[in-house]
């Protein structure tokens, strides 16, 4: 029987990390019912909607030839990657906006397909949108810009 690794290992890793979620949510947090419901019941939905992803991605693995991994993007990985770390690192002091904009233009970069102007097109478009939705629509209190820039 012909079985793709690539396929296999990709569903397992779904597998993996909805059962984790739903698990840990549906043994810690509040389920609730569709009409009244708790703190865990989206990610229980969640990650079980993620595990049968998963199952589909490695029942489609089966009876397809095996395929090579191919050659590992480790400039992506790091920037994307990276990208979260400079947020986290960052969105207190220089505030939502300014870190909001290095971390989608460092994730821009990761793909070789796009360059520094494309990123930064794309950075300052998502960055725009995500405050008028997350800061001006939906009132939350994040500052714009912080401290570290005097705001």
């Amino acid at each position: 029987m012909k079985i793709n690794p690539k396929d296999l290992a990709a569903g397992a890793v779904f597998v993996a990390i909805g059962g984790f979620f739903a698990g840990n949510a549906a043994l810690t947090l509040r389920m609730g019912s569709t009409l009244n419901m708790g703190p865990g019941f989206f990610p229980v939905v969640l990650g079980a909607i993620l595990v049968l992803l998963g199952i589909a991605i490695a029942a489609e693995g089966i009876g397809k030839p095996a395929e090579g991994f191919g050659e590992v993007s480790w400039r992506g990985i790091a920037l994307v990657i990276g990208a979260i770390v400079v947020f986290g690192a960052t969105v207190r002091g220089l505030g939502f906006g300014p870190s909001l904009f290095l971390c989608v233009f460092m994730a821009g970069l990761s793909s070789g397909r796009m360059g520094w102007r494309m990123a930064a097109a794309v950075a300052a478009v998502l960055t725009a949108f995500s405050i008028g939705v997350f800061v001006e629509a939906l009132g939350l209190p994040y500052p714009i810009i912080g401290r570290w820039l005097g705001g």
